[in-house]
């Protein structure tokens, strides 16, 4: 038998512990003197979860890849049919322009920015155009029908299979768009609905799918049909039969995911693996089993959207065909405050590193210092107050205004302004006006405060004014487009974000204000900020933001649009936080009507990683 070394004209080399592995070691093999075993960095299969839709949902429909996806209409738990769109840019989610009307069970292809949506539930036969903004109506289908598949573009589609009324009710019928009008084309070869498909338009795939109306044959399908531009010819089956299931690929590469099986019709989590002659299944498992989710992207990279998992979901999962391990972004449990409480400050740097400050429990001027497992009480502040701005470090950090309600004391926002040197607190220079729940960023000596409520009742007073400090004073800055507090902010004295919040007077608001160091402008809205959160916890930088709302909500921000970001654990809002969008704590908040209502808990945020992953050879 020839060796390694024969075949490849190399020795295999060997070392005390794996090196450092990166994506030139791909095919490589060594031997790890550890462990006593070979070893090589080869691709492997794995699913992983992505972050959550902005609403769950079941028989949408997808089109895109895994940096650019989109999930079209469905419907939600209820069973009500939806208009909306989402899109995904591979890390989170954010809507889209709404469908002109409601559908699930359609048909749909494309891209993100230039899909089509065509038929659906209840036996419709309209259709619609997506140009990555807006929808826009063109020529209905020939058949009204639903639970029926589709792949191509938006000037070359193709829809096939059916679920139509009257009997048989489930058909095969097959039609073409060539950007003006849809032509009826030949049938498939097995009349069915709940089928999966991809490719083009004269390279198609169909596959699986549902037809109960053979009493000899099972009502799951594993049939798989090509199409050529022409007619259709059926191919090898699917390895395990299938209805209502994601699918994505081309014609000679695609992959089938989830849905409903036989014998029961119950939700499974496998994956199927199409190379253009056969179906293999796959080592890679979905983490959920769900049906009637959306699918998209190729073989080797694909997407999950929703489905029933058994309710509908709004659950999204990436498929890769990667030499690298991805670890999904998550939050984890940190070490608890020793007082619980929200509506405080903070100067967090990393997740273990900072400090948080006042704030309600009820009111308090504790200081609490965190070293990535623990919080440890330091030295209180001089004025115990709530609804205080912090910025800063965990050894040089600014409180300015907040509230403070005590008998004899008036109940109105304060302008009072504290540093702490990491040690102690000092009383400093007072913000030219009083600020309550106003926005903050920055250090020591280039700080920021802006927006929030001069005086009460809150939302009657809420201000779009701006100051600056550099370490000794106060100066004004450029205005708010709008007023409003009690909203994420970040950033720096010169690069800014202000995103969400409470209006005034009495409201939400969704959109982000951006500072460039003179003046505030408009930019995206926020993905999913609760109606009830009331407050927001807010990190990073105007590239690269985090931002944490009521409903254990969070959003992601990546210098162009916000998108949703895996869920943290415990529901609150008016928490505080810290430190960068891929390394963040989320501290405290507000609970009511559970107990306690002041939050003591910390929670961690990870972003997502990937890391090149070596692999033991094995004989078998």
């Amino acid at each position: 038998m020839a060796t390694y070394e024969e075949i490849y004209g190399k020795r295999v080399k060997d070392f005390d512990s794996d090196p450092t592995l990166e994506s030139s070691y791909e095919g490589q093999v060594w031997y790890d003197k550890s462990t006593g075993v070979l070893k090589s960095v080869v691709p492997f299969k794995a699913w992983s979860s992505a972050s959550a839709m902005v609403n769950a949902l079941a028989r949408s429909q997808g089109a895109g890849t895994t940096s650019a996806g989109l999930s079209m209409g469905g419907q939600d738990q209820p069973g009500t049919k939806l208009t909306v769109t989402e899109e995904y840019n591979g890390t989170g989610w954010s809507l889209g322009g709404s469908m002109p009307a409601a559908k699930s069970d359609h048909a749909g292809a494309g891209t993100q920015t230039a899909a089509y949506a065509a038929g659906g539930s209840p036996y419709l036969n309209s259709a619609y155009n997506y140009n990555g903004t807006s929808w826009s109506g063109i020529p209905n289908i020939g058949t009204a029908r639903q639970k029926f598949a589709g792949c191509g573009t938006t000037t070359a589609s193709l829809v096939f299979g059916a679920q139509v009324p009257g009997s048989p009710p489930q058909g095969g019928q097959t039609e073409e768009y060539n950007g003006s009008s849809w032509s009826e084309q030949n049938d498939l070869g097995t009349a069915r609905a709940k089928l999966a498909g991809c490719g083009t338009q004269t390279a198609g795939l169909g596959f699986g799918g549902y037809q109960p109306t053979i009493p000899s044959q099972p009502k799951q399908k594993a049939q798989t049909e090509q199409y050529d531009g022409t007619s259709w010819s059926e191919v090898s089956d699917l390895i395990t039969a299938v209805n209502a299931m994601g699918g994505a690929g081309t014609q000679t590469a695609a992959i089938a995911f989830g849905g409903a099986s036989p014998p029961i019709a119950s939700t499974i989590t496998i994956t199927q693996d199409w190379d253009g002659t056969s179906w293999t299944t796959s080592p890679a498992t979905l983490s959920t089993a769900v049906n009637s989710n959306g699918g998209a992207g190729t073989s080797t990279s694909a997407l999950s959207m929703g489905g029933y998992a058994p309710t509908a979901t709004n659950n999204a999962e990436e498929y890769n065909v990667s030499i690298n391990t991805i670890t999904a972004a998550a939050w984890a449990s940190g070490g608890s405050l020793n007082t619980g409480r929200t509506l405080g400050g903070s100067a967090i740097t990393s997740a273990t590193s900072g400090i948080v400050f006042g704030g309600t429990s009820p009111y308090t001027g504790k200081t609490e210092s965190y070293n990535g497992s623990s919080f440890s009480e330091t030295g209180d502040m001089n004025t115990a107050r709530s609804y205080l701005s912090g910025f800063g470090t965990s050894t040089a950090a600014v409180a300015a205004g907040g509230y403070l309600s005590t008998p004899g004391t008036p109940n109105v926002p304060k302008s009072e302004v504290e540093e702490w040197n990491g040690s102690a607190w000092s009383e400093e220079t007072n913000l030219p006006a009083a600020r309550k729940s106003a926005g903050n960023c920055g250090t020591l000596t280039a700080g920021l405060i802006f927006g929030g409520s001069s005086a009460q009742p809150y939302t009657a007073n809420i201000v779009t004014t701006t100051f600056e400090y550099d370490g000794s004073s106060w100066t004004a800055g450029g205005a708010l487009p709008e007023g409003k507090g009690q909203a994420a902010s970040g950033g720096t004295q010169t690069a800014a974000f202000y995103a969400g919040g409470v209006l005034a007077p009495g409201g939400r608001s969704s959109k982000t204000a951006f500072y460039n160091g003179s003046s505030w402008s408009e930019g995206a809205d926020v993905a999913t900020i609760s109606p009830s959160s009331g407050g927001l916890g807010a990190t990073g930088t105007t590239s690269a933001g985090l931002a944490t709302s009521g409903d254990n909500l969070t959003n992601i921000y990546d210098g162009t649009a916000w998108a949703t970001s895996p869920n943290y654990s415990t529901a609150r809002n008016r928490g505080f936080g810290g430190a960068t969008a891929s390394d963040a704590l989320l501290v405290g908040g507000y609970s009511a009507p559970l107990s306690p209502a002041y939050r003591a808990e910390t929670e961690e945020f990870t972003g997502e990683t990937e890391t090149v992953t070596a692999s033991t050879l094995t004989t078998s």
